[in-house]
């Protein structure tokens, strides 16, 4: 379900070999069933929501210019497409889940709580939460029960795991967060960076300019630009660089599509451009990329 090629969740399930996963919807995962904490090895973003609790250990994690302490009990809420760079040392256990985005916002949308949107539990400005013995204590049994229903057959296996998904989610929003990225007008401008990358994931192939989505949203190129800037740490041109290139990644890997007909799908004026813009970003050649996939 994901419409850019930096790892879906059926993706990250089989990069990372998560067994605990229903369909392209929810994945369980630990960081003893992994042996790795980070999800973003190859990618710095990911397409879904993660939600990683941390059982024992610290780590540290990069996102939005602020850097964060976890140490355990604290919960690691990170939303799709969100840049953040984690520190993750060996003797660290932890729990996670990964919701796909359109699910957890379809959830999120039947809140009979009008003030509650997909901005705003969680966001860029709430992605640690501290929790009491009690909340951690809840959140890894509802964590273990989501992971017993995707491992048994159920008949409602799906009606179950959208509830427990859901009281997660409300959990979730009485939990005190670290409110360090918080200022007055931040949220006017995360909402504007959110739209930005919403308008990005649909529109990257064929648009590359910074001036067409500061003309969807009706501001200045230099405004926009200093609001993403700001919030990810990183430019435009490099969100969308980043958007076009993975996939491109994902095309040479998952079809058979001549690289023509990629170029043709991701806007280069022809295959030459598309060629130097594959090998100024990855070192070789996207021929030489297809070949050595396995």
């Amino acid at each position: 379900m994901t419409s850019r090629g930096n790892l879906s969740l059926p993706q990250l399930a089989e990069r990372y070999n998560i067994r605990d996963i229903y369909g392209a919807l929810v994945a369980f995962y630990t960081s003893e069933q992994r042996g790795e904490h980070d999800l973003r090895m190859i990618t710095d973003s990911i397409s879904c929501y993660e939600f990683q609790l941390i059982l024992s250990g610290e780590a540290t994690i990069t996102t939005a210019g602020q850097d964060f302490q976890l140490k355990a009990g604290d919960l690691l809420a990170l939303t799709p497409y969100q840049s953040a760079k984690c520190t993750f040392p060996p003797d660290v256990e932890s729990i996670g889940l990964l919701v796909e985005g359109n699910f957890y916002e379809m959830l999120l949308s039947t809140n009979p709580n009008t003030d509650t949107s997909p901005f705003t539990m969680p966001t860029r400005m709430n992605c640690v939460y501290h929790l009491d013995q009690e909340n951690r204590q809840e959140v890894s049994g509802l964590f273990q029960q989501i992971r017993q229903v995707i491992a048994h057959t159920h008949i409602y296996k799906v009606n179950m795991i959208q509830s427990l998904v859901y009281t997660f989610m409300l959990m979730l929003s009485e939990m005190p967060y670290d409110k360090r990225l918080i200022t007055r007008d931040f949220k006017q401008k995360e909402n504007i960076l959110n739209l930005f990358l919403f308008l990005a994931n649909r529109n990257f192939r064929r648009e590359h300019q910074i001036q067409f989505y500061a003309d969807k949203l009706n501001i200045t190129t230099t405004y926009l630009s200093r609001i993403v800037k700001e919030i990810t740490g990183n430019s435009i041109n490099h969100h969308l660089t980043k958007m076009v290139f993975e996939e491109a990644c994902n095309l040479l890997r998952s079809t058979d599509k001549t690289m023509g007909e990629i170029s043709m799908e991701l806007g280069f004026k022809d295959q030459s451009a598309f060629t130097n813009f594959f090998r100024l970003h990855s070192s070789v050649s996207p021929k030489q990329y297809r070949q050595q996939q396995p």
